[in-house]
């Protein structure tokens, strides 16, 4: 279909609706919103066109048809780019966040845009011309006035001008607050960004061009997004930027700063630019984007050089697009708590510990002839700061606190804050700060974001701990899609860090695997709070999180008499806990988080009585491996489906945990478990882990073959046996495991050979066995596993030759280091990809 008077616009169009048709047909990914983008395509197609011979008629087709051909192009864009993606987990999730961006746009132009356009009357725009004419008359008086002053002045024609237009503006930035300590190098990182981008734009004019360019290559490239939690310092860091020297230097007085809040009016805030004072009538705007269109016109016709545009606290990325993306030496920078994907993000890093100890002594202390500075004990101080956890706000609000105040105040304070006290609890400022980002979420994000404080503080988590749970209490899948989205949500609304993963292994059962989170303290103790309500009894919470600090539980928790009722519990204990547990009662309680850091560990008595229970995770924090003497107590729960220790001894474990007939998962990361699985079985019709979907072994030493037992487990599907370093046989019965689909030997260098038996496996798709160094061979009968589709075998430098049977393999893809390559080149019918080999990481593996 033709899209009457406008060519581009119909090419533009067929385009996207090609390439996008074309994608759903060969793309395996993404398929469900590259189908919503068609069907979007579809729907809007005849009516654009119907506005668009409309919008000819009334003169208005070209600025409108530009807008929308933007849309489009940018819109085909993204899909070439998904067509390229493959097997990236983390990219195909941002993506295809991106195309669900891009077909809301499309839609919004369609539903906001378009439509208030054909709704404006005649009337309107007889209003609006005449407002037009108004200003062009002013703006006439100002160049003339210019011309008569400009004889002894070294300013050119446009600068005048523009110094006498700004001065009539608004979006001025806001005044430099005193004594501002601790960004320097923050400042540093971000000016190098901001320039990035403008180093490349020189008209010859040293940046005094008579108006601003469109740049038909631009894109969301020109905003850059400074996200940081609440209270740490992202304004204070902009605003220094703007009053800059070099900023300046560059930008001259085209620097503007828009304060966004959570609940933006956009015609308010443009109005805001064209009468700052109020001092006349607002600025008649019809709609939205009437405003839209006007600030357009205006940055791009009446801005000369340069420009940067800061816009502060912005909640929803969806209000960057009201401003213009594409303006050739045009700077966008944001302050938001969430890292938008769509752009470049500047993470503001937490303090270090000397620049929270300076920002924290400039609130502390005054120092002048008539007050001299209060002596206070250098530990003291540190130990203050360390409270603060280096949050900016918090620093300077009890720096504050403490101003003028005497040593006996100080350790008073330090006193509350050390025995389990919050600042957050001190002071409402700094709470009502970090709460407002948690008031915006729904309620789902709202219980994740509360599960986190079942964690100690200062530890890295396990998305896969989180996947655990999660599958359990909000139904998400088991491929992690779900987890890992709230996850990356949360991350872009600073409220948790994702940090980097693991790279060592392409193989992954999940979104989740290998991918870990952490999370400032504040916002940690934020969750604890947000689930510990005061006004609600311990026996009432529905997430009960618990931490022993000495001996015992705390007097809250022991003399509790009545059942309590937590759906959730956490609970944390010292080196010194001496798990008396007393006659506590958690019947209801569905998911158990036991944190540990002692040698010796008894499991809590009450695990007998919790017949709901569906989830263990008992996780030591200490130095060394926890020897837990009563892990029987595991067998009494029948309804547990998936467990996970870590850093734990495993003694002999008792036939009844062996019996559990609902496991589903079970994981031992760093764990001694060589002795776990010799137990000899009384009665032969005994079915060990009967619907045990997933097992994954991680980082135990002392594992020296495959366990005999678990070879029962005929419904396995997902088997991981990483970095076990002693592991040096793998039994014939392996074979039984006929439902395994994906099994990962990674990096198990004493594994000498694969059992004959594994041909056996019909349905294994993937197999991973890089970095195991002492593999000197495949199974003869390799070639007759029929489903293999991926073989990961990087690192394998002992192998020197392969079987014949390969060349029965067909569909298979081998990802292998340049000496399997040249081997598996020669049989031809299968696809090889070539990997770099890291000699210096080999040689750490073997050491």
């Amino acid at each position: 279909m033709e899209l009457l008077g406008d060519p581009l616009l119909s090419e533009s169009f067929a385009k996207l609706t090609g390439i996008v048709i074309f994608a759903v047909q060969t793309t395996a990914n993404f398929k469900p919103e590259l189908g919503q983008l068609q069907q979007t395509l579809e729907r809007i197609a005849p009516i654009i066109n119907d506005v668009m011979k409309l919008n000819q008629l009334l003169d208005r087709s070209k600025q409108q048809s530009a807008m929308f051909i933007d849309e489009i192009q940018d819109a085909e864009k993204l899909v070439r780019k998904c067509q390229k993606i493959k097997r990236n987990f983390i990219k195909r999730f941002i993506y295809s966040l991106k195309l669900k961006d891009a077909n809301n746009k499309l839609l919004k132009f369609f539903q906001l845009e378009v439509q208030a356009d054909q709704s404006r009357d005649i009337k309107q725009t007889l209003v609006e011309v005449d407002g037009v004419r108004s200003r062009m008359d002013s703006l006439s008086m100002d160049v003339r006035r210019i011309h008569q002053t400009l004889s002894n002045n070294s300013l050119s024609v446009s600068s005048r001008y523009e110094l006498i237009e700004r001065g009539k503006l608004g979006w001025r930035v806001p005044l430099l607050p005193r004594g501002i300590v601790a960004f320097d190098e923050p400042l540093k990182k971000l000016k190098a960004k901001v320039f990035v981008e403008l180093d490349a734009y020189d008209d010859g004019s040293n940046g005094d061009s008579n108006s601003m360019d469109i740049d038909d290559d631009g894109d969301e490239s020109s905003v850059v997004v400074v996200a940081a939690a609440g209270g740490c310092g992202k304004t204070t860091l902009v605003t220094m930027l703007c009053h800059d020297s070099d900023i300046k230097g560059k930008f001259r007085e085209n620097i503007f700063f828009v304060t966004v809040s959570e609940t933006p009016n956009f015609m308010v805030i443009v109005n805001e630019l064209f009468n700052p004072n109020s001092s006349s009538q607002p600025i008649p705007f019809q709609s939205d984007e009437d405003a839209k269109n006007k600030l357009g016109n205006f940055l791009l016709d009446k801005v000369s050089r340069p420009m940067l545009l800061v816009l502060d606290d912005v909640w929803d990325h969806s209000f960057i697009d009201n401003f213009p993306l594409k303006i050739k030496g045009c700077k966008i920078l944001v302050t938001s708590r969430s890292a938008f994907p769509r752009f470049d993000v500047f993470q503001f890093d937490p303090l270090s510990d000397e620049d929270a100890k300076i920002l924290f002594c400039r609130s502390a202390f005054t120092e002048s002839k008539k007050r001299p500075r209060i002596i206070i004990d250098e530990n003291l101080v540190n130990q203050m700061v360390k409270c603060c956890k280096k949050h900016p706000l918090t620093l300077t609000v009890v720096g504050g606190s403490l101003k003028g105040r005497d040593e006996a105040a100080w350790r008073s304070m330090l006193r509350t804050l050390s025995h389990g006290s919050s600042v957050l609890d001190l002071n409402e400022q700094v709470r009502h700060r970090l709460e407002r980002s948690f008031t915006t979420l729904d309620e789902e994000f709202k219980e994740c974001y509360m599960d986190f404080g079942l964690f100690p503080e200062d530890q890295r988590i396990p998305a896969s701990s989180l996947l655990d749970m999660w599958v359990h209490l909000y139904n998400h899948d088991d491929a992690g899609f779900d987890t890992f989205n709230k996850i990356f949500e949360l991350s872009f609304r600073n409220l948790v860090n994702l940090v980097a993963t693991r790279k060592d292994s392409p193989v992954t059962v999940n979104y989740c695997d290998q991918q870990f989170v952490t999370q400032h303290d504040l916002l940690r103790e934020l969750a604890i709070r947000l689930s510990s309500k005061p006004e609600v009894p311990i026996a009432k919470r529905k997430r009960l999180i618990i931490t022993a600090r000495g001996e015992d539980l705390p007097a809250s928790v022991l003399n509790i008499q009545e059942p309590m009722q937590a759906r959730i519990l956490s609970i944390s204990s010292g080196d010194a806990f001496s798990s008396r547990w007393g006659d506590i009662k958690i019947p209801e309680v569905e998911v158990m988080m036991l944190n540990i850091k002692s040698k010796t560990y008894t499991l809590p008595y009450f695990m007998k009585e919790t017949q709901n229970l569906k989830i263990l995770n008992v996780t030591n924090y200490g130095l060394y491996p926890s020897y837990i003497d009563n892990l029987f107590l595991i067998g009494c729960v029948s309804n547990l489906s998936r467990i996970r220790l870590e850093r734990v001894e495993i003694p002999l474990l008792d036939t009844s945990i062996l019996a559990l007939e609902n496991l589903q998962k079970a994981s031992f990361m760093m764990c001694k478990i060589g002795n776990a699985f010799k137990t000899e079985l009384s009665n032969d019709n005994l079915k060990v882990w009967p619907k045990l979907v997933e097992l994954e072994m991680d980082y135990c030493q002392d594992l020296v073959g495959f366990p005999d037992l678990l070879c029962s487990s005929v419904r396995l599907k997902n088997l991981s046996i990483t970095n076990c370093n002693e592991l040096c046989e793998i039994s014939e019965e392996f074979g039984n495991l006929t439902n395994l689909e994906n099994l990962s030997l990674r990096s198990c260098t004493k594994l000498e050979k694969l059992p004959e038996s594994i041909m056996r496996l019909q349905k294994l798709s993937i197999l991973d066995i890089s970095d195991c160094l002492s593999l000197s061979e495949l199974p003869y009968e390799f070639g007759k596993l029929g489903s293999l589709r991926t073989i990961y075998m990087m690192g394998c430098t002992g192998i020197c030759e392969l079987p014949s049977s390969v060349e029965e393999l067909a569909h298979t893809h081998v990802v292998c280091n340049e000496e399997m390559y040249d081997q598996w080149l020669e049989f031809g019918n299968v696809e090889v990809e070539r990997v770099e080999e890291d000699r210096l990481q080999t040689l750490m593996k073997i050491i």
